[in-house]
């Protein structure tokens, strides 16, 4: 039986691409691509039957819903459908993080195509798909991915939103501008964020940023 396949990622010219690349795999068929999670839980909540096995997931997508924020979602209401991440960005915390809220498989976008349609079908077929795994300098203590994982999902989608652009380099004041909030909005934020991540000075916030996908 072919092996049904959604693609979300918010760069049309990459799903453009997958859906072309597999298209040539008698054993793939393509039901849907979405460039947010919004648009891909309008099509899931929609249909009448769960119209993909597997789904083919970035991390980085536009707000409201990010990757890691959809995976708790799709376990709880669509169960069958297996998640294949496919991401640019692959610590060893966030490969963690991501399986812990319902990932199947995990594949860093620099992956040849052989690599991708094995890992395809070997989510399809029930099995884990996991990185390669790392040397001892990179391993992640289990007590550090939980401690990770509460982090995360103690920031609002605003807070969120200011890492992002703390990390563009945009002053307090030129975020103020572009949100269309008030500056002290802007620094109650900053100092709130910072709090609740344990960091000091914008060097850690953009490494943490760095590291744990945000």
């Amino acid at each position: 039986m072919a092996c049904r396949l959604l693609l979300v990622d918010d760069h049309p010219a990459l799903t453009r691409g997958l859906a072309a690349l597999f298209s040539q795999e008698p054993d793939l068929v393509v039901n849907g691509q979405f460039a947010t999670g919004r648009d891909l839980l309008a099509f899931l909540e929609g249909a009448p039957a769960l119209p993909a096995d597997v789904l083919l997931l970035d991390l980085h997508l536009p707000p409201p819903h990010d990757g890691l924020d959809l995976l708790p979602r799709l376990r709880r209401q669509w169960p069958a459908l297996r998640v294949l991440v496919f991401s640019s960005a692959t610590s060893p915390v966030l490969v963690a993080q991501s399986l812990a809220a319902g990932a199947q498989g995990f594949l860093d976008k620099s992956a040849d195509a052989t690599d991708l349609l094995a890992a395809i079908r070997a989510v399809h077929a029930g099995a884990q798909v996991l990185p390669p795994r790392p040397g001892p300098r990179a391993a992640v203590p289990p007590q550090a991915v939980a401690e990770a994982l509460l982090r995360r999902h103690q920031l609002s989608a605003r807070e969120r939103e200011i890492i992002g652009l703390v990390c563009e380099g945009l002053s307090s004041r030129a975020i103020a501008a572009r949100l269309s909030l008030a500056e002290v909005t802007v620094a109650t934020h900053r100092r709130n964020l910072m709090q609740k991540l344990g960091l000091h000075g914008v060097a850690e916030l953009m490494r943490f940023a760095q590291e744990h996908g945000l």
